[in-house]
Formats: C-alpha cells, sequence, structure tokens
C-alpha cells in the first residue's frame, strides 16, 4: 500500500500559530504562493517525521513561531496510512526544557527518533540542494544516506551511534586526566564494527541506484543519466575482501591515528570521511562541471531512480518533498518529470510560486494555495487512496 499523509497539524510552528490541513488520501500535492508564504515551512514539518534535523537542519529554537508565547512550544502531528496499512498518529515537538525533540507515536513516547525510520521515510530536494555536487562531502553523504535509510531503517540508528562514539572517542583522546586504553578500545571496535554496515549499505544503495536508473532511462529520456561510486577507505576495501578483515584493519588504523587525531582535534579516519561521486554518463563528466541546470536534471534523475528502487524492493516509495524542483528545468523536462510523478504510487509534495507551472497535474493533485500562514485547499479528482474513518 502506498506510505500517506492523511492529516497534518501544526502548532506554533514556522509562521503557522495553528494549522490544521485534511489531505483527503491525495497522492500529489501541490503547494502554491508567493516567496516567503510558508511553503518549504509544511515541507519541513513533514521532513521531522523521520529521524534527523529536517530538510533545513535548523536549531529547534529556530522552527518556534515568532509570535508565540514564551512558554509556547511548537509541535507537528500527523495521521498517517503506513506502507503496511495501518492507520497511525505520529508526532514529534520541542520539550517543556527547549533542548531536545520529542516523538510520541499512537500517544506514547518513542524511546528515540529511529523508531520513526520504521514506519515514515522521506526524500527532499531543495533549492539549497543544487550545489549539493560543488559543495563539501559533508552534504553529499547526508543525502544518499537519507536515501539509504529510507530503504534500510537500521542505517539511521548506525549512523547515530557512529557519530555519538566518534565524538566520544575524540573526548577521551582529550581529557585531562589522559586517554583511557580500554574504554578506547570498546570505542573503535563499535566505531569498526558500525562502519562495515554502514558501508555495506551503502554499497548496496549505489548497485540498486545503478539497476534501477537502467530501469527508469531504458527508453529515451531528457534527464541525464548518473554514474554512482563511492569515494571512501571502508566501502572499497569491502569491495576487494571479506567485511571482518575489513573491520578488523579499522580497529587497528582507528589505534594508529590516536595521536594524530588528538592533536588535529578530529578523527581521519572512518566512514565519516567518504564522498559520493556522481558522473554525468551522457557526457562523461563530473557533476560539479556540469551546468546548473544539468546538476538539477541529475539530483532528479537520482531521486526518480531511488523511487523506483523502493517501488521495486520494497513495495512502497517514500514520501517525496521536492520545492521549487520545477526551477532551472526547461518545460519538456519539467512536464516529462509531472507525468512520471503521477504515475507513481505514493505522496509528492511540490512547491512552486505559481499554479499555472503544474497545469499537467491539475487532475491528479490537491493544490494548496499558501499565503503567510493560511492554506487554503482545492481538490481535484483526487482518488482517497486509504483515507482514515
Amino acid at each position: 500500500m502506498p506510505l500517506l499523509l492523511q492529516k497534518l497539524n501544526l502548532t506554533h510552528f514556522r509562521c503557522y500559530d495553528a494549522l490544521r490541513l485534511d489531505l483527503g488520501g491525495a497522492g500529489v500535492v501541490v503547494l502554491t504562493g508567493a516567496n516567503g508564504a510558508g511553503k518549504t515551512n509544511i515541507l519541513e514539518a513533514v521532513s521531522l517525521l523521520v529521524p534527523g534535523k529536517g530538510l533545513r537542519g535548523a536549531d529547534l529554537l529556530d522552527m518556534k513561531n515568532r509570535k508565540a508565547a514564551p512558554e509556547d512550544l511548537w509541535a507537528v502531528a500527523a495521521e498517517v496510512q503506513t506502507a503496511a496499512g495501518e492507520n497511525i498518529r505520529v508526532g514529534t515537538g520541542l520539550d517543556r526544557d527547549f533542548k531536545r525533540r520529542l516523538v510520541r507515536i499512537q500517544g506514547r513516547d518513542a524511546k528515540s527518533q529511529n523508531e520513526l525510520a520504521s514506519l515514515i521515510s522521506c526524500v527532499w530536494l531543495t533549492p539549497q540542494m543544487d550545489r549539493l555536487f560543488l559543495e563539501g562531502a559533508s552534504g553529499r553523504r547526508k543525502f544518499f544516506d537519507r536515501l539509504a535509510f529510507a530503504a534500510e531503517p537500521d542505517h539511521a540508528a548506525r549512523l547515530n551511534r557512529y557519530d555519538r562514539n566518534l565524538r566520544e572517542r575524540l573526548k577521551v583522546l582529550q581529557s585531562d586526566q589522559g586517554a583511557d586504553p580500554l574504554w578506547l578500545d570498546n570505542l573503535e571496535n563499535q566505531l569498526a564494527a558500525d562502519a562495515v554496515s554502514i558501508a555495506a549499505t551503502r554499497r548496496q544503495l549505489i548497485d540498486n541506484l545503478a539497476r534501477y536508473t537502467a530501469k527508469l532511462y531504458a527508453g529515451k529520456t531528457l534527464f541525464p543519466i548518473p554514474e554512482l561510486a563511492i569515494a571512501g577507505w571502508t566501502e572499497n576495501e569491502m569491495a576487494a575482501r571479506p567485511a571482518v578483515q575489513v573491520e578488523e584493519e579499522l580497529k587497528v588504523r582507528f589505534r594508529d591515528a590516536r595521536r594524530a587525531d588528538m592533536i588535529a582535534g578530529k578523527s581521519r579516519e572512518g566512514v565519516h570521511r567518504s564522498d559520493f561521486e556522481t558522473v554525468h554518463a551522457g557526457r562523461n563528466m563530473p557533476a560539479a562541471q556540469c551546468s546548473t541546470g544539468e546538476q538539477k536534471g541529475l539530483l532528479v534523475s537520482i531521486v526518480l531512480a531511488h523511487a523506483l528502487m523502493m517501488q521495486g524492493e520494497q513495495g512502497h516509495i517514500p514520501i517525496l518533498l521536492l520545492d521549487e524542483v520545477a526551477a532551472h528545468l526547461d518545460d519538456p523536462r519539467r512536464d516529462e518529470l509531472f507525468r512520471y510523478l503521477a504515475t507513481l504510487q505514493g505522496q509528492i509534495f511540490l512547491t512552486g510560486t505559481e499554479a499555472g507551472v503544474f497545469s499537467a497535474l491539475k487532475s491528479a493533485a490537491l493544490f494548496c494555495a499558501v499565503d503567510q500562514g493560511r492554506v487554503t485547499t482545492e481538490l481535484r479528482e483526487v482518488p482517497r487512496k486509504g483515507a482514515l474513518t
């Protein structure tokens, strides 16, 4: 069954003091309005229903409505039809100490955000990501790891544990009391084990995306075809040797790097230094050297191939949040994109300043006009898939 948000409620969130949005089982949701009207705020709210900091990566206090009272807390709640066909209630929001994000599932407090990963998956493209191929490796890792844990929920928990242990290792190395060798051994053993699992999941993602990109573009397409690869010691070694050997050597590499890491104040070994490489296959050109339109086309191609992969491997696609996705696309490519999106069995949110840009979707989408904290919906011939009763 498709993964669908049925209802979305926002309280003291960004420009919304209170918003109750009934999506009516719509597969495609189009949000239109002027720049600054609050379209991306809705996408950000949806992105907080999965583990992580959301599509903006914003600080928790920055998400609070500026007109709210000092004691008010922001919250996002949703009624969701899961891919397993269950109707559930999920919510997240700022805790009363204004320090962390709480998660509730079916009325109970979740132990961590990671519990959301097995229920809801989201993938997004934003205008800020148009520079993904030009900037540092961190953004590319976050993008591809998000694709990975949409398919493998445990990947999110491993990444969180790996990052936490990496910080703890550096803290121990720089401790005034001196580094505890036994504690370091334990941390590095867990780091090596998680690194190998993370690398294996990343390699599987790249292999699957290659297969589904070929399926996606078996016929003629106006979008560039991406060739993907990973540049990282652990991922590369996994292609040549058994995982157990790579894990043992990684433990040694962590141990041998202790002094250098202590002096440098950062860890130089591990999968947190890996990068994802993308090449425009038709031109045999690295993505960073392609035009702005070609780079946007490559990102769209990756997201579409991932949706096809999820449909084929998991039986459903993640919720797609496509913010200003039509920007930098010419009319033929935009029309091809919309035709393809209309065929996906899932839920896609699209934003833009003009409703006319999305005319190809007029009979298959819920159109929402957004204007400074208000949303007006107009349902047009949308089949209601699994609506809550």
